[in-house]
């Protein structure tokens, strides 16, 4: 199994983690994971987990606004480069 699937997984665990009420930890995650997990994996983990849950608060005005387009400016372009990086994980797996 590769690192970025046990990542993957990790952070799977993250989100179990976070559904049942805990705010997952490098330690808790270690704890917690179905299989050994060594320091760093679990500081990527939280770290891709972290990341993964910050999402800028939308307007839910149909109005276009300045502020809505901005956000959303920024949001496709945070989502531009996460595709970039997925894309780059599959590129190196093959």
């Amino acid at each position: 199994m590769s690192d970025s699937d046990i990542i993957q997984k990790l952070v799977m665990v993250c989100h179990q983690m976070e559904r049942d009420g805990l705010t997952p930890s490098v330690g808790l995650l270690r704890n917690k994971a179905p299989f050994k997990v060594s320091v760093t994996q679990a500081i990527e983990a939280v770290k891709s987990f972290n990341a993964s849950r910050k999402r800028p608060v939308v307007n839910t005005d149909t109005t276009e606004s300045p502020n809505n387009l901005a956000l959303l400016e920024k949001r496709i372009t945070q989502l531009e480069a996460a595709v970039q990086i997925l894309e780059q994980r599959l590129a190196d797996k093959q």
